[in-house]
Formats: structure tokens, sequence, C-alpha cells
């Protein structure tokens, strides 16, 4: 049985008539009357009444035309859907983050691409730092939104923001009553820091190449594997955070952000992909950013993110 079955089935039970059925379609009576005895042979029974005024259905041709209808109709969609995921306008694409970039570059970027393109289904991964490159590489998902980048040479990383850091502190804090803070007074400060992880820089080796730069012990009070959890335990009177720059959109009553009286390392946040990635989806995406931000987007690396990018171990 095929679909062309269907649709001569469909012309007909709506015609009750095979002459106007055949002209409909653009065919012979006869070629569609032996096309209807064929599928009546194949489901075996029969589908229509003939009488000498026209075709009845059968109550198995009323039953099968209903399924008929709904198989056409998703066969079309299909069809259609097809044609939209192969032009970029259909389709699924997964993009993976990491929980630093979900108040800044998340609502930054992914609105107006889906408002572009709404018959992609976005699905969005978050994605810790650790499993940043295998993520991407094993193709659970399709782009990242990374911060700090990947430096697997199968990825490309396209920069999006570079930023700075600032103290997260107690509302009450006596350096909140500061516009800026100078790095000497952490010397005495107990600080939440950032777990190390094992073949990344992360937040904790950019902060800590900072502390070193300024003669401030990197001793943590604390450590966490999140800003969410940083500020949380700032909140909770641990000790003061170094944390990006962006943190800061995040409004915690009891909670304040001071920049500080130094420049600060700073970090870079990158949109990945794999290099030999040719999706169409990807590419739309790709073209999403360079409409957003311009610049290249088919060199692998960093570029433009060279100067105080922290690129220390810590």
């Amino acid at each position: 049985m095929e679909l062309r079955h269907l649709r001569y089935f469909l012309a007909v039970a709506e015609t009750l008539n095979f002459g106007r059925a055949a002209t409909r379609l653009g065919i012979a009576q006869p070629p569609l009357s032996r096309q209807i005895q064929d599928l009546e042979a194949e489901i075996g029974t029969p589908l229509f009444h003939r009488t000498p005024r026209g075709v009845l259905l059968t109550d198995a041709g009323a039953v099968f035309a209903q399924r008929a209808m709904h198989i056409l109709a998703t066969s079309d969609d299909a069809v259609a859907e097809a044609r939209d995921a192969g032009i970029g306008r259909g389709g699924r694409l997964v993009i993976g983050f990491v929980h630093s970039v979900a108040y800044s570059l998340l609502p930054r970027i992914l609105p107006e691409f889906k408002r572009r393109h709404p018959r992609v289904a976005v699905s969005l991964r978050e994605v810790t730092v650790q499993d940043k490159e295998s993520a991407l590489l094993s193709e659970q998902i399709d782009v990242g939104i990374f911060r700090p980048p990947p430096t697997h040479p199968e990825i490309v990383n396209f920069p999006v923001h570079e930023e700075g850091f600032v103290l997260a502190l107690p509302a009450q804090h006596p350096l909140g009553r500061k516009r800026r803070i100078p790095a000497a007074a952490l010397r005495d400060e107990p600080q939440i820091l950032f777990r190390a992880l094992r073949g990344d820089v992360g937040l904790r080796g950019t902060i800590a190449a900072f502390l070193r730069e300024h003669g401030i012990p990197v001793k943590a009070a604390e450590e966490v594997g999140t800003i969410h959890a940083a500020l949380g335990l700032v909140l909770a009177g641990a000790g003061v955070c170094i944390v990006p720059q962006t943190s800061s959109i995040v409004t915690i009553p009891g909670l304040v952000f001071r920049p500080f009286a130094e420049p600060t390392t700073r970090v870079t946040s990158t949109v990945c992909w794999r290099v030999q990635d040719r999706s169409v989806l990807v590419r739309a995406f790709r073209q999403h950013l360079r409409e957003m931000y311009g610049g290249p987007l088919e060199a692998p690396g960093i570029p433009g993110a060279a100067g105080r990018t922290g690129r220390h171990d810590g």
C-alpha cells in the first residue's frame, strides 16, 4: 500500500463518484477503478458499495477513511518539517550551558534566535564545567555556551563576552561602604572559593591569578561548585567571594556587589560547536551570532580574548 492509494481512495470517498474523483486527481477513470480494487483486495474487504448513481462507503470504508486522512496529514507534516529542517527553519537544536551564563548570555542570545526560527525546537541542557567538552564531542549537545572556553582542538570557540570580577559581600559588611574595594583589603577576609577542576582553569584559576598578583594568599574558608552556592554562603556570613561581574545581575536582599580598585583578571564566555559539524541548524545559530556580534565564525581558538584572560592553574 502506498500513499497514492490513500489519496485515490479519499478522492472517491469525498466525491462518491469515480468520474469526478478521476477528474480531481487528473487521471483516467479506469486506472482509478483498478487502484481502488487493488486496495480493497489488499485490505480484504470492500470499501465502497457500487450503485448505478455512484458509490457509498461501506462501514469498513468509513473507518478506513478516518485513518487514511490522519496518515496523509501526518505524512504531509513530516515532509514540511523535513524541508524546514533542511533549510534551518525546523528541527531540534540542543544548547548546553554552564550555570554561570544562565542569567547573562542565555537571555541575550536565545529570544531573538527563537523569534527568527519559530519552528526550531530549542532544547536547553545545563552542563557542568567538567563535562563541557565531552558533552559537545559526544554529540549530547549541538552548541555550548560556556565560561571559560574549552581548549579541545576539535571545538570552535566564538567569544561573545569578556568580563572582570566583583566582590560579593553581606550588605552590612564594613567593606560594603566602599565604592571600590582595594585587593589588599581581602588579606584578612575569609574567602569563599570555587573548587579547582582537573585540567580546566575554571573560575578558581582566574580568581587565584588575581589574588596572587596582589600578594593575597589563595586560601579558602569554604569551597563551592557554583556561583549560586557561593552567593548563598556569602549571605549566610561564611565569607566574601570574588564572582564574575554578571553575577551582580541577580538582586538578593542582604547581598551587595562592589568592583575592585585594581583591574581584575578577565574571563571569556564563548559559544562553541564541533569543528566538523555541518548541521544546518548549527549553521543557522552561527549566522545568528554573526549578526549579533560580527566577526568570523569558522576559525578555532579564542580570537580577541588575549591579554588578561586567565590561563593559570589554581
